[in-house]
C-alpha cells in the first residue's frame, strides 16, 4: 500500500512554518488606492483569477493568517502564510481528501492527519509532502498500520492489525512485511497459530517457525505462505516427521544428496535469491561469480550499522570508509556473521562495500565455500552442493 500523496497544481507553490502571533493584533483594511499593502487585511486574485486570497499582508505579501482558495471550487487552505507560502498550522481541503496540521514552503511539513476522500486515514509525521517517519494509518476496512514510514510507504519497523484480530508485526519494506516478523492467525474469532520468521512482499517465505494453537510445531521452510521444502512437524506429544514439504503437506524423508535448491526471483529479467544477513535483513541478491566478495552497496551497509546488523569488530583493516549519508566506517571490508540461502547458512563469510545504490551480488565468497554450485534457469533455482 502506498498513502497517496496529494499536489493540487495551483497551490503547490504556496506553503513554512511562521511564527505564530503571541497575541492578537488589529489590523486595518487594505486600500485599494495603495500601491504597496503592509500591515492591512485585503482580497487578491492569484495566476489570472484562478484562485483568490483572503487575510494579512505585510510587505505587499501573503503573511500571517489568510485564506486560499480556488475559483473552480477545487481546493481551500485555511491557515498561516509566510512570504506567500503556506507556513504554520492550516487546514487544506480539496476533492481527494483534507489535511489539517504544520507546513513549511507550502507542503507538509512536521505533525499532520490526512483524511483521504475514500475514509482512509493517516495521523503522523510528514516530510515534503510525503508521511515519513512514525505515523498511522487506517483503511476503510478497518485495518490498521502503526509504524514507520518513508516517501508515502510503510518502511521500517510497524505493526499490521487486521480486524479478524490477526497481528502482523516485523520489518516492512516498500510498503509490506519484507524481512523478519511475525503473525498471528485467527479465524472466526477463534486463535490458530502464531508464525515467526521471514516474510516476501506481505507472505510468508523463506525460513521460520509456526506454532499451533494446540502447542505443535513447524520448523522449516515457507514459501506462497505455506510449508514449503525442507521442514521438522512436531505433534504436542512430541512426535515428529521429518522431510520434503509440499503446499502445506509432508511428502517424504529428506533426499539422500547433500544439495539444496533455492527458488530465485525473477525481477525485470534478473534472477534474485534472498539471502538472510546475520538473521535479521532479508535481501535480494544477484548470483555473480565474477565478484572476489559479497557485495553490498554503502546505502545498504550504512542501515545495517544503524541497525546494529553490524558492529566496529565485523569491520577489518584500518582505512576509513566514508558513507554517503556522510557518517563514516572503520574501513570499506567487512566479516558478515551469517549468510543464510535456503536452508544453508554460512557464517564468518567477507564482504566487501561497493558505491551506494549499487547491486548486492553474491560473489565467491559465499559460493566457493560450496563443493558445486549451479543455477537453473528453466526451472529458475540455485542449486548448492
Amino acid at each position: 500500500m502506498a498513502c497517496r500523496a496529494i499536489v493540487l497544481s495551483l497551490l503547490c507553490a504556496l506553503g513554512s512554518l511562521s511564527q505564530t502571533p503571541t497575541k492578537q493584533r488589529k489590523l486595518r483594511n487594505c486600500s485599494k488606492n495603495d500601491f504597496y499593502w503592509d500591515n492591512c487585511i485585503g482580497s487578491r486574485s492569484v495566476d489570472g483569477g484562478a484562485a483568490q486570497y483572503v487575510g494579512e499582508f505585510h510587505s505587499d505579501r501573503f503573511n500571517g493568517k489568510g485564506t486560499l482558495t480556488l475559483a473552480n471550487g477545487e481546493g481551500q487552505y485555511v491557515g498561516e502564510f509566510l512570504a506567500d507560502k503556506f507556513n504554520g498550522l492550516g487546514t487544506l481541503t480539496n476533492t481527494n481528501g483534507k489535511y489539517v496540521g504544520q507546513f513549511r514552503d507550502g507542503k507538509f511539513n512536521g505533525q499532520g492527519t490526512f483524511t483521504h476522500a475514500d475514509g482512509a486515514m493517516y495521523v503522523g509525521q510528514f516530510l515534503d509532502g510525503k508521511s515519513s517517519g512514525q505515523g498511522t494509518y487506517t483503511f476503510p476496512d478497518g485495518r490498521k498500520y502503526v509504524g514507520e514510514f518513508r516517501d508515502d510507504t510503510f518502511n521500517g519497523y510497524g505493526t499490521l492489525s487486521f480486524p479478524s484480530g490477526e497481528i502482523r508485526a516485523g520489518e516492512f519494506r516498500n510498503g509490506d512485511t519484507n524481512g523478519q516478523g511475525t503473525q498471528t492467525y485467527i479465524k472466526n474469532g477463534k486463535y490458530e497459530g502464531k508464525y515467526v520468521g521471514e516474510f516476501r512482499n506481505g507472505v510468508v517465505s523463506g525460513h521460520g517457525t509456526f506454532t499451533y494453537a494446540n502447542g505443535g510445531t513447524y520448523v522449516g521452510d515457507f514459501s506462497d505462505g505455506d510449508f514449503n521444502g525442507y521442514g521438522v512437524l512436531t505433534s504436542v506429544n512430541g512426535g515428529s516427521v521429518v522431510g520434503q514439504f509440499k503446499d502445506g503437506k509432508y511428502v517424504g524423508a529428506p533426499a539422500s544428496s547433500s544439495s539444496v535448491e533455492v527458488r530465485l526471483e525473477r525481477q525485470g529479467g534478473i534472477l534474485f535469491v534472498p539471502v538472510l544477513i546475520n538473521g535479521r535483513m532479508l535481501l535480494d541478491f544477484i548470483i555473480d561469480s565474477g565478484a572476489s566478495d559479497v557485495i553490498i552497496p554503502a546505502d545498504v551497509v550504512s542501515t545495517l550499522w544503524r541497525t546494529g546488523t553490524l558492529s566496529d569488530a565485523d569491520f577489518t583493516g584500518s582505512k576509513t570508509y566514508v558513507l554517503a549519508d556522510g557518517s563514516t566506517i572503520p574501513s570499506a571490508t567487512f566479516r558478515i556473521k551469517s549468510l543464510r540461502v535456503g536452508d544453508r547458512v554460512l557464517e564468518n563469510v567477507s564482504g566487501s562495500i561497493a558505491p551506494a545504490k549499487g547491486s548486492l551480488l553474491l560473489g565467491q565468497s559465499f559460493l566457493s565455500r560450496f563443493k558445486s554450485w549451479s543455477v537453473d534457469n528453466v526451472r529458475e533455482v540455485l542449486v548448492l552442493q
